[in-house]
């Protein structure tokens, strides 16, 4: 893809030259829960892509320019895709979840991925190139929002701090993408991540308590005899501490009790551990308060291109394992609808409804 222009070539056995379509204005549709799990993200990435867009040019095809058409075709790059981009429906590699207009907001490990890479928009010598590194290709519209609100120091940023990551935050992104766009990266930016802080503080500390609790169950991996036992106590635990079963905190940790051990997204996403400090607390609900954020933000802007794009692997599989979709906001709140199947697989009819209150 050079540009906004995605070529798709014919190979034949040989190594001979076959069709050929040009398509500008590519839109990808978002990629699937198994497409992650299965991807080598640290490799170059072979992946299955779908989408459309205007055709530019051809050779061996009867296919007028200008003609909207639709694609599909394996992806075989020379990138590795270490950041993946959240959008509606699913996930990406970070550059091509992008599109015009798009709003990235990057996580804190995104951020220190585009400095390290990239210096005025050049990817640094001894690099292996990266998807990321095709932001520096057009202008992007970057939020900061995240990365100034995580903070580094495990718990919530103080206003002081938030005004040294805010700075942080410019001084990275300009120096790596020197024509990016940052939004909402001025004092009235920073007002809002402030009473973000405020707004959620009561939830956040009902949560911290929630997961400190929960985590001496969930800690070791569970064993299929142990499920039903240990799904009743997060599901009382979570009464207890005033918050919803359908909550992205409880069906995280109702998810890191019946996946599969081996590979446990949710279990990854909470930190859950021998060892559970507060900094570990923090640090997950800071990824769970993003996914809420990215939720309001699709309900609100409905009309709006978003990517939340993250590093973490674990709290992308949650993501794409939620099939969030129908964002919509109503008397100042965002809902959405949720069929989490992935998450909580073969999991029983009681157990299905004490979270949403019908069966599967």
């Amino acid at each position: 893809m050079a540009g906004n222009v995605l070529t798709v070539r014919e190979t034949g056995s040989d190594g001979s030259q076959g069709r050929e379509i040009s398509i500008t204005d590519v839109e990808f549709a978002p990629l699937a829960f198994e497409a992650l799990r299965d991807a080598k993200l640290h490799q170059r990435l072979d992946i299955p892509l779908r989408g459309r867009g205007r055709v530019h040019s051809t050779q061996g095809l009867d296919i007028h320019h200008g003609k909207i058409a639709t694609f599909s075709t394996i992806l075989e790059s020379r990138f590795t895709s270490k950041a993946i981009g959240l959008v509606q429906g699913g996930w990406l590699p970070s550059a091509l979840a992008h599109i015009a207009d798009t709003v990235v907001l990057p996580d804190r490990c995104v951020v220190a991925q585009l400095a390290s890479r990239l210096k005025d928009g050049i990817t640094r010598n001894g690099s292996e190139p990266d998807f990321i590194d095709l932001f520096a290709a057009n202008p992007v519209r970057i939020n900061p929002l995240l990365f100034v609100l995580e903070g580094d120091q495990g718990s919530n940023p103080t206003p002081d701090q938030l005004r040294r990551h805010l700075a942080e935050a410019r001084t990275k992104l300009r120096s790596a993408l020197p024509n990016c766009e940052i939004v909402a990266g001025d004092d009235q930016g920073l007002r809002g991540v402030l009473g973000l802080i405020e707004d959620t503080r009561e939830g956040a500390q009902r949560k911290q308590t929630f997961l400190l609790e929960i985590n001496q169950y969930v800690k070791s991996p569970v064993s299929r005899q142990r499920r039903d036992v240990v799904w009743n106590r997060v599901v009382d635990a979570a009464a207890r501490h005033g918050l919803p079963t359908a909550s992205l905190v409880v069906l995280a940790a109702l998810s890191a009790v019946v996946s599969p051990q081996k590979n446990n997204p949710a279990k990854g996403l909470l930190k859950f551990g021998q060892e559970y400090a507060l900094a570990d607390v923090y640090n997950a609900l800071a990824d769970i308060r993003a996914l809420e954020i990215l939720t309001a933000l699709f309900g609100f802007f409905p009309h709006e291109h978003l990517m939340l794009c993250t590093a973490d692997r674990d709290m992308a599989l949650f993501w794409v394992g939620l099939a969030a979709s129908n964002f919509r906001a109503q008397d100042g709140r965002c809902t959405y609808d949720i069929n989490p199947t992935l998450l909580l697989p073969n999991i029983s009819a009681t157990h299905w409804g004490s979270v949403f209150g019908t069966s599967n």
